[in-house]
């Protein structure tokens, strides 16, 4: 991760480095810190998401579901 600059970016800032200038360990770094970045979010968002109750139509679907799997 880079975190001797990270300090430096704020969330959402999108910065373009032209290629000549690019260090490719630094470019590495960046993917990754990114990447990192939109997994921690994702996992957030999906967990807040199982959190929400099902609307009444899909719990009928789920406990239907459940019902057949647990006939066999």
């Amino acid at each position: 991760m880079l975190d001797e600059t990270a300090g430096d970016w704020q969330s959402g800032e999108l910065f373009v480095v032209p290629h000549a200038w690019r260090d490719d360990e630094l470019w590495s770094q960046i993917q990754a810190s990114t990447q990192e970045r939109i997994t921690i979010d994702l996992q957030t968002m999906y967990g807040e998401l199982l959190q929400q109750p099902l609307s009444p139509n899909l719990l009928d679907i789920a406990r239907r579901i459940e019902q057949r799997l647990h006939a066999f």
